[in-house]
């Protein structure tokens, strides 16, 4: 049984969407309402136990919008989410949630931020406290425990910020371009802590990423998508033993996979992979 089940998934957002969204159009001399284009259309993945797959596509195709919808903050025109077996559409609080922003509140220290989740969900218990200054320590920032995020350096404040998921009860972990705003370095060195921190986890994880390497670095699968409406074009199997390092980069599999990955989101790609 998956952890995840995403099967069918299809959203078009309303023509009275607003400044942002798609407006009320007619068609010349008609009157006639020209319908919005959706935005994902028939997406079907899954997750497995324990298992870290990433999610590719072009800018704009609706990769947070399918984290929206796997969050039940958006309800989807068809198709079905689907947690150990059980349909949860529209449900809230069942994924631990982490966005490119660390979203860390500025007026709680370091620790109070880390036992954030459990405090609003009720579910903190005599010993997080402790907890959460092991994982400070693992992560290496127990002696910021009592500091305020503003000093913190953006990859300690990642760091912070996946701790806190990390803690959280939910055994599903949805990460949306947590590093995508970090510079290359500090973004490489979270590479590898992410890895470290996650295999010893037991935790399952769908990751959102615009970097080719870093889909094939860390994950077990890929699902690419088109640009919209997106759906799956191709699913990759990462052939890659773990612990990983960065010696996975110089073999000739992760080249070649590399390049089909490029190929597959180049813009002149249909939604079926093939060239237009």
């Amino acid at each position: 049984m998956s952890k995840l089940e995403v099967n069918g998934i299809t959203l078009t957002f309303p023509a009275e969407a607003g400044a942002s969204g798609w407006r009320r159009r007619f068609r010349p001399n008609r009157k006639r309402e020209v319908s919005p284009p959706p935005v994902l259309k028939n997406l079907t993945l899954q997750v497995e136990d324990g298992e870290f797959v990433s999610v590719i596509g072009p800018s704009g195709s609706g990769k947070s919008t399918l984290f929206h919808i796997i969050g039940g903050v958006l309800q989807p025109d068809s198709g079905t989410v689907h947690m150990d077996g059980v349909d949860v559409t529209g449900r809230r609080g069942l994924i631990s949630y982490m966005p490119q922003n660390n979203t860390l509140l500025p007026w709680r220290t370091v620790l109070q931020n880390i036992l954030l989740v459990q405090e609003v969900e009720g579910t903190i218990h005599a010993g997080a406290k402790a907890e959460a200054m092991e994982g400070l320590r693992r992560i290496g920032l127990e002696a910021y425990a009592d500091a305020y995020p503003h000093v913190l350096s953006g990859g300690m404040q990642q760091r912070a910020a996946f701790l806190r998921a990390l803690l959280s009860p939910q055994e599903l972990l949805c990460l949306d371009e947590p590093f995508g705003a970090l510079d290359a370095l500090t973004r490489e060195e979270m590479q590898h802590w992410l890895l470290s921190m996650w295999e010893g986890s037991g935790r399952s994880v769908l990751f959102v990423t615009h970097s080719i390497e870093e889909a094939l670095l860390l994950s077990d699968r890929i699902f690419i998508l088109s640009s919209k409406p997106a759906a799956v074009i191709r699913e990759i199997q990462v052939p890659f033993a773990r612990p990983r390092t960065d010696a996975v980069k110089l073999l000739p599999e992760f080249t070649e996979l590399r390049r089909t990955i490029y190929e597959l989101l180049k813009p002149d790609r249909q939604p079926d992979g093939t060239s237009s």
